[in-house]
């Protein structure tokens, strides 16, 4: 899990750095790099490494988003140009925007199951909702005046959830390495029959 979690942690991070204007939007490339290098690239093996030890989550949220990013990466690098082309800005826009929105319910699907793991997994699959949703919510409106703004707080709630992702991959590795509770995980416990 920490591998696909750092993965994560670092294209969020850089996606955030962009969104949110501390880095030039020119720096999209070095985000597409990053998707397809680091995040595909580790939250794929991390993810199989995860189904093969039996974590069914933990794999599950591994390989799909490896999948995201590798997508994500070849949509913005080789097939945006010819969609803005033949449909304009705003149809790429439209596409997008949709994209991201129905990563926006997967995760929703998967914050559920990241309840019951513990809490920095949660908040790291709840932040990314948001993200999902004011950055597909910015990329349909197009050239409208709102598009901008919502970028750059997606960019800041992006920011956010790396450091989610950091916190939960530092706290699993370094707790497991120096066995004992290094990073508190505040782990889901179920109420007892009663309580």
């Amino acid at each position: 899990v920490p591998l696909s979690v750092f993965a994560f942690g670092f294209s969020v991070g850089v996606l955030g750095l962009v969104d949110a204007g501390i880095l030039s939007g020119a720096a999209v490339g070095l985000f597409i790099a990053v998707a397809l290098g680091t995040g595909t690239v580790g939250l794929l093996i991390g993810g199989l490494w995860d189904f093969r030890g039996g974590n069914l989550f933990a794999g599950t949220f591994g390989v799909a988003y490896a999948l995201f990013l590798f997508t994500t990466g070849l949509i913005l690098r080789f097939f945006a140009p010819s969609i803005i082309a033949g449909g304009g800005v705003g149809a790429f826009g439209d596409a997008f925007g949709a994209w991201l929105i129905l990563w926006a319910t997967f995760t929703a699907l998967l914050a559920v199951g990241a309840r019951t793991v513990n809490m920095p997994a949660f908040l790291a699959f709840v932040l990314l909702i948001v993200v999902y949703v004011l950055l597909g919510i910015a990329s349909l409106g197009g050239s409208a005046g709102w598009g901008d703004p919502l970028t750059k707080v997606g960019g800041w709630v992006a920011l956010a959830d790396a450091v989610a992702a950091w916190y939960l991959g530092a706290g699993i590795l370094l707790n497991a390495t120096l066995g004992r509770d290094l990073l508190p995980l505040w782990p889901y416990k179920p109420a007892a029959a009663g309580d």
